[in-house]
C-alpha cells in the first residue's frame, strides 16, 4: 500500500459512527468524551482566549437551559472555523487552521451538542507525523463554512474541493460534484430559495480564464458552466444573486507567487487597480457579462441583493482596503462598514451609500429572502475600544438587526464578558413574514470560559434571549454556520 493510501484510510478507519440517541433528563450534563489530543498554548493572538482551540471531540446532552426552546425547532445549526489541531509555527488568521464543525441539535425537546474535526488529507498527514507539517502551510483547510445541498453536508474551503461529512459531523471525503468540479469551490455559494438550484463559482492562481462559474441542480449534478475573464489571479470570497443577475466583487488583492514561495499571506493589494463590479445574466450565459470600474475597495461579504425599477442594490460589507499583514495593529485601522452600492440597469451609473459607520462583520438575513427584496439584516458588532484594551481581537459584545427599508437598526446586547459570532436566521415552519423565526448564535463567556447557544426573538430583538443553552464546553470564534432542518 502506497504511504498517502495509508494515511488517509488510516485516519478514516479511526472514525467510528456515534449513533443519536435520547437519554433521561438528568440535573448535570452527560459528558461523552469522543477523542482527545495534545493540548498546547500559543503566543499569537490569533490562538488566545476565544480564539484558542479546544483539543476534545465530545457529545454532550441535558443541559442547563435557561428560557424555552421552541417546540418548532427540529433539526441541527452547525457552524464552521478553524481549530489548529497541532502547534503551528506561523499562524495566519483567518486563512489557515483545521476547520472543526460544532453542532447543536434539537430533537422533540431533546438537545444534543457535539464537535468533530474536519478529517481533511492533509490533516490525515500531519496526525500520521504527530505535528504540524509546513510543507502543507497551505491546504484545504475546509474551515470557513458548511452547507447543506440536497442530500448533503459540505464543509467547504475556497481554494480546494469541498468536504462531505454526515449529520453527526463525521467526514466522509472530498466532494467533486460527481467528477465534474475541477481544483476548487467557494466557500460562499447561494443557494436559490425558488428553485433549490446551488450556484457557486471557482477562482484559480494559475490557470486562465481565473474565474469559472457553475450552478448545480437538487440532485448534484452541475447544469451550467460559465468561464468568465478577468485580468489576474484575484480572490474573490463572495458572491451575490438577485432574480436575473449573479455579482462578483473583483477587488484587486491579487495572487503573489512571490509571497507564496516565501511562504507567506501569498496577495499584494493593487489599489490603482481599482475594484470592478461583474454583473453576469444568470439565465442567458451567451451574453457577455457587464463589466463596471470603480475605486479601489474590499469585500469579504454580502448581505442580499435585489433588483427592482430597473435598478440593482447590493448592501455588503465594505472596507476600504485590506492589508495582507497579519497584526493586532492591521486590525485596529482597517474597519468596515455596511454600505449599499445601487446600479442603474440603463445607464451603469453607480451610486455607493453608508447605511452605517459602525465595524460590523458576518452578515446574514432569512435565507428565505436571498436575492429578493427585503427589509431585515443581522451582523455582529465589533467593538474596537474594547479589543483594543482587552488586547483581544475579534469581540463581538452584540448584535445588529438592520431595518433596511426604515433605515434603523436595534441592538442586542450581550452580557458582560460575553461575546457573539456570526448570527443564522431560523425561518419559521409557520412563518408569514421575514421576521417569523429565530436569530441564533454561540456566545463565548470570559468569565467562565464557556459558551451559550442563544435563541433569539427578531421581533423583539432588544430583549433576552427567548432560550439560552448553557454549555459547559468553550466554542471557539469561527465563521459560518447554517439552520438544517431535514437532512
Amino acid at each position: 500500500m502506497k504511504r498517502r493510501q495509508f494515511l488517509i484510510q488510516s485516519s478514516l478507519a479511526a472514525m467510528t459512527a456515534i449513533a443519536s440517541h435520547q437519554l433521561p433528563s438528568q440535573s448535570t450534563p452527560i459528558y461523552k468524551q469522543y477523542k482527545s489530543y495534545k493540548s498546547w498554548k500559543s503566543n499569537n493572538i490569533f490562538l488566545q482566549g476565544i480564539n484558542a482551540p479546544v483539543f476534545e471531540e465530545v457529545e454532550i446532552t441535558n443541559f442547563k437551559i435557561s428560557g424555552n426552546i421552541p417546540k418548532e425547532l427540529e433539526g441541527m445549526y452547525v457552524r464552521n472555523g478553524p481549530n489548529p489541531m497541532f502547534k503551528p509555527e506561523s499562524y495566519s488568521y483567518p486563512i489557515e487552521g483545521d476547520g472543526m464543525l460544532h453542532g447543536v441539535y434539537f430533537n422533540k425537546g431533546e438537545v444534543i451538542y457535539k464537535n468533530r474535526w474536519i478529517q481533511t488529507s492533509g490533516l490525515a498527514y500531519e496526525m500520521f507525523e504527530g505535528q504540524q507539517l509546513t510543507e502543507l502551510k497551505f491546504k484545504n483547510y475546509a474551515n470557513t463554512n458548511i452547507i447543506s445541498h440536497g442530500n448533503k453536508l459540505l464543509a467547504l474551503y475556497e481554494i480546494g474541493l469541498p468536504y462531505e461529512v454526515n449529520k453527526n459531523l463525521e467526514t466522509i471525503g472530498e466532494w467533486d460534484f460527481n467528477h465534474e468540479l475541477e481544483q476548487a469551490m467557494t466557500a460562499h455559494p447561494k443557494i436559490d430559495p425558488n428553485t433549490g438550484e446551488l450556484h457557486f463559482y471557482r477562482y484559480s492562481f494559475f490557470n486562465t480564464p481565473y474565474l469559472h462559474y457553475y450552478v448545480a441542480d437538487r440532485n448534484h449534478n452541475i447544469i451550467r458552466e460559465l468561464a468568465i475573464d478577468i485580468p489576474q489571479p484575484t480572490m474573490i470570497h463572495d458572491m451575490a444573486i438577485t432574480e436575473n443577475y449573479i455579482i462578483f466583487v473583483n477587488c484587486p488583492l491579487v495572487f503573489s507567487m512571490t509571497n507564496a514561495r516565501n511562504n507567506s499571506i501569498p496577495f499584494v493589494w493593487q489599489e490603482e487597480e481599482g475594484t470592478t463590479i461583474i454583473l453576469v445574466d444568470r439565465h442567458n450565459f451567451a451574453k457577455k457579462p457587464i463589466y463596471l470600474k470603480t475605486d479601489a475597495f474590499w469585500t469579504w461579504h454580502f448581505l442580499n441583493s435585489f433588483e427592482t425599477d430597473n435598478q440593482i442594490f447590493i448592501d455588503f460589507i465594505a472596507y476600504p482596503k485590506i492589508q495582507a499583514e497579519n497584526n493586532w495593529e492591521t486590525m485596529l485601522t482597517h474597519k468596515s462598514n455596511l454600505r449599499r452600492l445601487t446600479i442603474n440597469l440603463q445607464t451603469h451609473g453607480m451610486e455607493f451609500e453608508d447605511l452605517d459607520d459602525r465595524f460590523v462583520e458576518l452578515p446574514a438575513i432569512n435565507q428565505n429572502y436571498l436575492g429578493k427584496n427585503y427589509q431585515f439584516g443581522y451582523t455582529s458588532y465589533y467593538d474596537i475600544e474594547l479589543s483594543s484594551r482587552k488586547k483581544i481581537p475579534n469581540l463581538s459584545p452584540s448584535l445588529v438587526q438592520y431595518d433596511l427599508v426604515k433605515k434603523t437598526n436595534k441592538i442586542h446586547q450581550f452580557k458582560p464578558g460575553c461575546y457573539g459570532g456570526e448570527a443564522a436566521f431560523i425561518p419559521s415552519t409557520k412563518g408569514q413574514s421575514e421576521l417569523d423565526g429565530y436569530v441564533v448564535t454561540f456566545v463565548y463567556n470570559e468569565n467562565t470560559n464557556t459558551s451559550d447557544f442563544v435563541i433569539i426573538d427578531p421581533k423583539n430583538f432588544e430583549s433576552d434571549p427567548i432560550a439560552t443553552v448553557h454549555l459547559p464546553v468553550r466554542v471557539p470564534g469561527g465563521f459560518h454556520g447554517n439552520w438544517i432542518a431535514n437532512l
